[in-house]
């Protein structure tokens, strides 16, 4: 018989969804939330898509590091930007636009060493962060099938 009490009904409702899930506490997963909802399925899809373009961004940063030159490195750090503002590294994404802001100051990649070697770990850290949670992710969606 109905009580009248719909958590009863439904004891898997979205806010319990997103209370299961406990995002790497780098993310900013009110930001994700505000982006997505509780779409975990499409959070996982975002993660997965933003992963495997990070290898190739990167390589191109390094590319551009290596030909010194600081416009092509600026335009590849600014394709890369979104990648982790998408995946909720909205300190990474802030971390890219300050490396941007270098390269439109400096002409000589020389002058950069000491911010692009902090930026290349940033990303690489930012990457592993994205691939741990996209497997997590993956594991969480298939438990709630």
């Amino acid at each position: 018989m109905y009580n009248g009490k719909t958590k009863n009904l439904f004891p898997m409702s979205n806010q319990a969804l997103s209370n299961q899930f406990i995002f790497n506490e780098e993310i900013d997963k009110d930001y994700i939330y505000s982006l997505y909802a509780d779409d975990f399925v499409y959070i996982e899809e975002m993660f997965t898509t933003t992963s495997q373009y990070l290898d190739p961004d990167i390589e191109s940063i390094q590319l551009a590091y290596a030909a010194e030159n600081t416009a092509d490195l600026k335009r590849a750090v600014h394709k890369i930007k979104p990648a982790f503002g998408f995946a909720g590294l909205l300190t990474i994404q802030t971390a890219c636009k300050n490396f941007e802001d270098l390269c439109q100051e400096h002409t000589s990649t020389e002058a950069l060493s000491k911010e692009y070697k902090n930026l290349i770990t940033i990303l690489n850290e930012g990457k592993n962060i994205i691939e741990t949670e996209r497997k997590r992710l993956k594991e969480f969606n298939a438990n709630q099938l």
